[in-house]
């Protein structure tokens, strides 16, 4: 099993409670992804920066002819299902992430311009130590 912070540039409470399993944009690392990785996504920008939930892949990487957006063509061209798991409460904020001894070297806890990045197995347990998490109810 592979560790993955996939990236959300807005809170997705609203998207886990209408649905807690979705297709996430994967343009990145498609070869690595399989089914049953560790998925801990990050929000970032302004409004609450830091991971704020746990999910599981639960498809293959696929390609999709559906254009999401029409500003970003390739965007969701290639797509993994993920099925959200648990909320992490409270979500673990960037500045406690950066400030951390052991994590806070981590470069994409900075941010990063990508979708989804592997997350080394030392920071993944260090990840699982601190996150306190909340089971989502099972639909």
């Amino acid at each position: 099993m592979t560790d993955w912070i996939f990236q959300a540039d807005h809170l997705v409470d609203d998207e886990v409670a209408e649905n807690p399993r979705d297709w996430w944009n994967t343009p990145h690392h498609r070869d690595k992804i399989t089914i049953g990785d560790r998925v801990w996504i990050q929000v970032s920008g302004r409004h609450s920066p830091g991971l704020h939930y746990v999910a599981t892949v639960v498809s293959d990487v696929y390609e999709s002819t559906e254009c999401m957006d029409p500003e970003r063509p390739g965007f969701g061209r290639w797509r993994t299902d993920v099925r959200f798991e648990y909320r992490i409460d409270p979500p673990l904020p960037r500045a406690r992430l950066l400030n951390d001894p052991f994590l806070g070297s981590f470069k994409p806890f900075r941010g990063f311009q990508a979708s989804n990045k592997p997350v080394p197995d030392a920071i993944a347990a260090r990840l699982a130590e601190i996150a306190d998490v909340t089971p989502l109810e099972k639909r």
